[in-house]
């Protein structure tokens, strides 16, 4: 189809003609498809603007006073891409920023981390040796108190007891 067929074609879409406007996205979309992967580099965006472009076109169709239908949806096109460049810059250096927050964080939360373990390390040195035994074994070597209470020749209430006794002594030492 010659551009004057498109203009044509145009000129019908402007009456409310969606034949004449799906003949002209037909014709055209794939030349605009290609022209912003060209620029894009990347095939969803690419078709995502080429969507806009024709959407744009229908929604505007009565109040644009367009020559050549070609030129403009080329144009329009373009435009299109500057624009989702410009923003996917802007998201990138955005995403970029987060990161860079993020691991300023995670530095603090490391630092936070290492001094409530040291906390708690100390904390679990003040125990008295049995509650300590029971405590690490509990919480370091993850056994069931019914476990440590078998291996330690002791019922499970006298577990409970100082693990219970092991908490309420660490407990002030981690919030200070």
């Amino acid at each position: 189809m010659k551009t004057s067929d498109s203009n044509y074609l145009f000129k019908l879409t402007r009456k409310d003609n969606e034949l004449a406007f799906n003949q002209l996205y037909d014709l055209l979309w794939k030349s605009l498809y290609l022209f912003s992967l060209k620029l894009l580099k990347n095939e969803t965006e690419a078709k995502d603007v080429v969507q806009d472009v024709f959407c744009n076109l229908w929604t505007k169709r009565k109040e644009l006073e367009i020559k050549n239908i070609n030129s403009y949806l080329f144009s329009a096109t373009k435009y299109k891409c500057l624009e989702y460049i410009r923003k996917n810059k802007n998201y990138t250096e955005l995403l970029s920023r987060v990161n860079q927050v993020n691991l300023e964080n995670n530095t603090e939360r490391d630092l936070d981390f290492k001094e409530t373990k040291f906390k708690i390390e100390k904390g679990i040195d003040t125990l008295p040796k049995k509650t300590r035994q029971i405590f690490t074994m509990s919480r370091y070597d993850d056994l069931s108190n019914k476990e440590i209470a078998h291996k330690l020749n002791i019922s499970i209430k006298t577990v409970e007891y100082h693990i219970t006794q092991s908490i309420k002594q660490l407990t002030p030492v981690i919030a200070s």
